[in-house]
């Protein structure tokens, strides 16, 4: 069962290309799988990082939840193609890197562990860097960052994903939709289909 992680920073299209894949792989034969984003179901329950008493507490919650909605696949049949909107190294686009290891460490994982849960990573660049007049909320109710942020987050969510062995990126290089192509593309190859 390839588990093909979709991350990148806020505003990057992880949705728009989740809404893309499913029909695009059904349409050649696959059964898919998409475990939603966790943080965006953490903070939908009213948990933030103010509400959980700081950033490690609440990364605490959604750590947990991704652990907790991974251990699920174990029941899904081995031909199916599961795309997760992101993983569990997403928290290093919050944390330092000791917290993030610590956080791990108390969950008895190592980086290398989080990253062999997954086949393959493809990090969708923020439309903060390179196209940032098509930066906004209007995909995400919850998200929180402005512009300055996504970038930082984007570039911490790219270190963290880094030691990851087929991990692709995919830049904001021509039309939106030229971005979306090529991160169906990589989509597609991770998953071994031609």
């Amino acid at each position: 069962m390839p588990k093909i992680v979709i991350t990148g920073g806020p505003c990057a299209g992880k949705t728009t290309l989740i809404g893309i894949l499913v029909p695009e792989l059904v349409q050649r034969g696959c059964r898919v799988h998409v475990l939603d984003e966790c943080a965006t179901e953490v903070l939908a329950q009213g948990l933030n990082p103010t509400t959980c008493g700081s950033v490690l507490a609440f990364q605490r919650h959604v750590f947990d939840r991704q652990l907790e909605k991974e251990a699920a696949l174990a029941d899904l049949p081995d031909n199916v193609i599961v795309l997760l909107d992101r993983g569990l190294m997403d928290n290093a686009g919050y944390l330092p890197d000791d917290e993030l290891d610590m956080l791990l460490a108390e969950r008895n994982m190592t980086r290398a562990d989080a990253y062999a849960r997954y086949d393959a990573v493809i990090h969708l660049v923020t439309a903060a860097i390179g196209a940032e007049t098509y930066f906004s909320h209007a995909t995400n109710e919850h998200r929180l960052e402005g512009v300055e942020e996504a970038v930082r987050v984007d570039r911490a969510l790219l270190r963290g994903w880094s030691g990851h062995p087929n991990l692709r990126v995919i830049d904001n290089e021509g039309s939106f939709e030229d971005k979306l192509g090529r991160a169906v593309e990589a989509v597609l190859a991770a998953a071994g289909i031609s």
